[in-house]
């Protein structure tokens, strides 16, 4: 559920001009969890001490900067899980393209460097995806998502899931060239 401002509409992300300040504070204020995102557990470190405060951030461009960083973190070391509650956060209160973030921020994770674990994680997420994208009509991004998914699952080597994967995004597929 939203999270609505007063007015009872969420705003806009901050624009990069209005982010110059909050990238210093950014910087200042969180100095020791982000001097350690090199590893993947330094990065998940940063990651929860970013989504913690960022709850109860009042200042707007800071709050956007913290979860985009989350998020930013979350991709880089693999975790989709990670993406997906930054941007679930984000969403609460500003309004932004969800799906594409989320797409876009999954395909960005290196799928070569996830063991099985982490690729199961991200197929399923992708596969939520998917489905959420295909359930606001947005096939094309539920084609792409669905993709996703599939390479996850080969990457995990599980033949069954990777199977069921190709037939619904050849599903999707039909369905998109069909609209």
């Amino acid at each position: 559920m939203r999270q609505l401002t007063a007015g009872g509409t969420l705003e806009k992300p901050p624009t990069q001009r209005e982010l110059v300040d909050a990238r210093r504070t950014l910087k200042t204020r969180f100095r020791e969890p982000l001097s350690h995102v090199q590893t993947s557990a330094g990065a998940m470190q940063a990651v929860e001490t970013l989504l913690e405060a960022s709850a109860a951030e009042l200042d707007r461009p800071l709050k956007w900067l913290m979860l985009d960083e989350a998020r930013r973190l979350g991709a880089s070391a693999g975790r989709a899980e990670a993406v997906t509650k930054a941007i679930i956060m984000a969403s609460a209160t500003y309004e932004f393209d969800e799906l594409e973030m989320e797409l876009r921020s999954l395909a960005e994770i290196p799928l070569r460097a996830l063991d099985p674990g982490r690729a199961t994680v991200l197929a399923q997420v992708a596969e939520s995806l998917a489905t959420r994208a295909e359930t606001d009509g947005r096939l094309d991004k539920a084609v792409a998502a669905q993709m996703l998914s599939l390479r996850a699952w080969q990457r995990t080597g599980n033949a069954a899931a990777s199977r069921r994967a190709a037939v619904r995004h050849d599903e999707l597929e039909i369905a998109r060239v069909q609209k």
